[in-house]
C-alpha cells in the first residue's frame, strides 16, 4: 500500500515539471520531501489571510508553490554550514520565473518554518517578518510525505 501511495503521488507530481535529477539528493534535502500546507504566514509584518490554501511541495531538490490556480516551481538548494540553515530557490517557471529567494529554515518533526527573503539580496537573520521589509515568514504542516523507506 505504501508504494502504490509514492507511485500516485509521484505520477500526480509528473504533469507539473518534476523530472528525474541526475544528482542523488542528500539527507538534508530528503528531509524535506513531502506536500506541506501553509499554517500561518507573514508578509512584511502583516498576516495572511486564512483564506488562501497554500501548498508547497518538495521533492528532491525541486520545488512547486500552488496558491490557488497559480503556482511556480523551480529547484531549491539547502545549506547546513549556515546558523540557522539556509535555501536558495530559483524559479524556473511560474509568475516569479528567473527570481532567486534567499531563505531560512526549521525542520522540526512535521513542522516546518521558512523566512524567505523575497527580494533575493540577502539571507533572513531570524524567523521573523516585519514591515517595509520584503520579508515573508511562513509555517508549514506536512500533509503527504515523499520520503524513502526506513
Amino acid at each position: 500500500m505504501k508504494r502504490v501511495t509514492i507511485l500516485l503521488f509521484i505520477l500526480a507530481m509528473a504533469p507539473v515539471g518534476f523530472s528525474a535529477d541526475p544528482q542523488e539528493p542528500d539527507a538534508a534535502t530528503m528531509a524535506l520531501n513531502g506536500k506541506w500546507l501553509l499554517a500561518s504566514g507573514e508578509k512584511s509584518g502583516e498576516k495572511l489571510s486564512q483564506n488562501r490554501t497554500i501548498f508547497l511541495v518538495m521533492i528532491d531538490g525541486r520545488y512547486m508553490v500552488k496558491i490557488g490556480g497559480q503556482g511556480d516551481q523551480g529547484t531549491f538548494k539547502i545549506d547546513q554550514t549556515k546558523t540557522p540553515n539556509t535555501l536558495t530557490f530559483k524559479s524556473t517557471n511560474g509568475s516569479s520565473a528567473g527570481k532567486k529567494m534567499l531563505a531560512i529554515y526549521e525542520l522540526k518533526k512535521d513542522t516546518l518554518k521558512v523566512c524567505y527573503d523575497l527580494s533575493g539580496k540577502a539571507f533572513p537573520g531570524k524567523f521573523e517578518s516585519k514591515a517595509g521589509t520584503p520579508s515573508f515568514f511562513a509555517t508549514y504542516h506536512l500533509l503527504k510525505p515523499n520520503r524513502a523507506p526506513g
